[in-house]
C-alpha cells in the first residue's frame, strides 16, 4: 500500500503542471499567430467571392 497521503506522485503531478503549461502556451501562440495573419480566401482573392445579384432576389444578397 502507498504510504503517500496523495493520490498522485510528486513526479506525476510535476508531468501534469508541465502538459497544462505548455498546452496553453500552444494556445496563446496560435491566438497570436491568428491575430498577426490574414485569412485565406484562396487563389482568386476575394474577387472570387463577388458574384452579381440574381434579379428578383432582394434578401439574400452577400453584404458588400
Amino acid at each position: 500500500m502507498r504510504r503517500s497521503k496523495g493520490v498522485f506522485s510528486p513526479r506525476e503531478r510535476k508531468t501534469a503542471l508541465w502538459a497544462l503549461l505548455m498546452a496553453g502556451l500552444i494556445a496563446a501562440m496560435g491566438m497570436v499567430i491568428q491575430q498577426w495573419s490574414q485569412p485565406s480566401v484562396g487563389p482568386g482573392g476575394i474577387e472570387a467571392y463577388m458574384t452579381a445579384d440574381a434579379p428578383g432576389v432582394l434578401d439574400a444578397r452577400p453584404i458588400a
